[in-house]
């Protein structure tokens, strides 16, 4: 490189507006590019060229600094002002949902207090029935032992009798799956490991894959949950 050429490396340092500065920028990267070293001194002059470049990008980021500070601060803003306002209205999904949930688990708990008193039913009336048949076998009564043993097996095979789920109301936009939540853990009980998943210290998102890959029917030391109701809303 020539020796006149070495003062290039000297950037100048002043204040611009953003096109001017961008435009010293551009010119700054056609010197860097066309630099070529063959020599200490433009090795030496490519070396104070870095150091420059560095100062330029400390210039560069305290240009946009009080605008990004700006920026932030505005965005800051403008959230807070949101989040005052969808606060509430998180709240009252999560209240709808809540009240929602309840009311279809107590419709299900409903059936199936029904369908335990159906079964329950035929399960007294298959033991009388059998007691029945055996009383009139001793009394020497055949066919009334044979009528009371047809309808004991009759109630023994409604004894597996379900009531069919209620029908839930339906919503344009709403629906519903079960889901299960933790109610309380004893972390001291918790095992370190289940089903290859390890548990402690206590991981309750992955004790919620467990229940839920179980269809909850996992039994976990020290965990305690509760069946419950999961709704969505759409637009």
């Amino acid at each position: 490189m020539r020796q006149t050429e070495t003062m290039v490396a000297q950037i100048p340092h002043k204040q611009f507006d953003e096109k001017e500065l961008a435009s010293e920028i551009t010119g700054i990267e056609v010197k860097a590019e066309a630099l070529v070293i063959e020599t200490d001194e433009d090795y030496t002059f490519a070396g104070e060229f870095g150091k420059a470049l560095k100062q330029k990008a400390a210039e560069v980021t305290g240009f946009f600094k009080p605008m990004k500070d700006a920026a932030y601060k505005a965005h800051k803003e403008v959230c807070d002002r949101e989040k005052a306002m969808l606060t509430p209205l998180r709240n009252a999904e999560f209240a709808l949902k809540r009240a929602m949930g309840n009311y279809l688990l107590e419709k299900e708990k409903q059936r199936r207090a029904v369908e335990d008193a159906a079964r329950k039913a035929a399960e007294e009336e298959c033991e009388r029935k059998m007691k029945e048949a055996a009383d009139l076998e001793s009394a020497g009564d055949t066919a009334g032992a044979e009528a009371a043993m047809e309808e004991a097996v009759i109630m023994d095979e409604a004894k597996s009798y379900t009531v069919p789920a209620a029908e839930k109301p339906k919503v344009s936009g709403v629906s519903s799956s079960k889901d299960w939540e933790i109610t309380s853990v004893d972390a001291k009980t918790v095992p370190l490991e289940l089903a290859g998943v390890e548990l402690r210290p206590v991981d309750t998102a992955a004790v919620m894959r467990l229940i839920r890959a179980s269809k909850g029917s996992i039994n976990i030391p020290g965990i305690t949950y509760r069946e419950t109701t999961k709704m969505s809303f759409r637009r």
